[in-house]
């Protein structure tokens, strides 16, 4: 009963979360060529028009 007090009571959901999720299944489904993981999270990273960032050293 608190849960569905609280679905009425804030609007919040995870359906943003869940596309967030998706799209990376998404990338990680079509991403076999990526020679290291460096490569693939400035991959998702671009496709949340997010800039690249540099590896560690």
């Amino acid at each position: 009963l608190p849960a569905i007090e609280n679905s009425f009571k804030y609007e919040d959901s995870n359906g943003h979360l869940g596309g967030i999720n998706n799209k990376i299944k998404v990338i990680k489904r079509i991403s076999f060529g990526y020679r290291n993981f460096s490569n693939f999270r400035n991959r998702i990273l671009l496709g949340f028009n997010h800039k690249r960032i540099a590896p560690n050293s």
